[in-house]
């Protein structure tokens, strides 16, 4: 059943959120096990305490009322500093190539206006590999019931140098959209298990054969994140295409940035991935995968749709 409606949007939404929720409580569950066990060990050593197994479970219960307020600090925390990571090493686009700077951000400019959004700041990154996504200041808020703060679409000079300025702007209309579709707080909270998952486990995402069995609960968290995210993230990718090429009328600008930019991937596979810290959660929210083979299969693993539906929307879109 494919949901890609306005409907099926709502419902993906749902899922996504509830699939990482109950991987937030689950983490949140361990934590709470391993502190009570460590209370209770310490308490046994310290006096002749005996713990029947109903004791545990009132243990365990009270060691969580503490445990889960502090488990929302921390993925607050780790929204701020998600933030940060994907800002850092950025520059306002106004201090790269005068020319190439000046025409990025009144693209920017006139694109908010049609979708009628406040003007976002657009930064570049040094990186090599074209990177294309929308994020929010760590200073902005972690909740918001509606639309705060002033988000930044972020490119690489890597996307800057690899697209015309026609691709440019179909990539950038595709950035506005997310933001005119108010995917970017909902992303920001999906992403926080995978976020986690990156700065716990290390992972070789061309050696991922051998990831479960080296260390299974890395895989398995950065698995869960990573369905819970694609669950969103695969019907939102498809709606902001077909909503830039409703604000640049030219969807065979988009078409060819995107397999521009795969191609370019493809190009790059073989080579060690060392401009991105955090892969995973970068791949998941670029306007292509940047990471290998089987993240764009349509699988509950990958986070964007195959690039061939992609391409048959766009083409369904100019026939219309």
């Amino acid at each position: 059943m494919r949901l890609t409606g306005p409907t099926g949007i709502g419902i993906r939404a749902l899922l996504g959120a509830g699939i990482t929720a109950v991987t937030l409580l689950a983490s949140a569950y361990v934590v709470t096990v391993f502190a009570a066990a460590v209370l209770i060990f310490v308490a046994m050593q310290l006096g002749p305490l005996e713990f029947t197994e109903t004791g545990f479970l009132w243990a365990l219960a009270i060691g969580a009322i503490p445990v889960l307020p502090c488990f929302a600090i921390v993925i607050a925390h780790a929204i701020r500093l998600e933030r940060v990571e994907l800002l850092e090493g950025t520059v306002p686009a106004a201090e790269i190539d005068a020319d190439g700077g000046r025409s990025l951000e009144a693209s920017v400019t006139r694109l908010a206006t049609q979708f009628g959004i406040a003007t976002p700041e657009v930064r570049v990154r040094p990186d090599v590999m074209p990177l294309a996504y929308t994020t929010a200041r760590p200073t902005d808020p972690v909740l918001a019931v509606r639309r705060r703060g002033s988000p930044v679409i972020v490119v690489s000079k890597g996307l800057v140098q690899t697209l015309s300025s026609d691709e440019r702007e179909a990539v950038l209309a595709h950035e506005c959209a997310h933001l005119a579709n108010d995917d970017l707080q909902l992303t920001s909270w999906l992403l926080v298990p995978l976020f986690a998952a990156e700065f716990l486990y290390e992972a070789d995402e061309n050696d991922e054969d051998d990831h479960w069995r080296l260390d299974p609960l890395g895989w398995a968290l950065t698995s869960l994140s990573l369905v819970g995210v694609g669950v969103f993230a695969r019907g939102r990718e498809l709606a902001a295409d077909c909503a830039a090429v409703e604000a640049t009328g030219d969807p065979g600008a988009l078409a060819s940035a995107l397999e521009r930019l795969a191609n370019r991937r493809r190009r790059r596979r073989r080579r060690p991935s060392t401009d991105l810290r955090h892969a995973q959660s970068t791949n998941a929210i670029n306007v292509v995968p940047t990471l290998g083979e089987g993240v764009d299969s349509g699988g509950l693993r990958s986070t964007h749709p195959p690039l061939e539906v992609r391409l048959r929307a766009l083409r369904s879109v100019a026939a219309a």
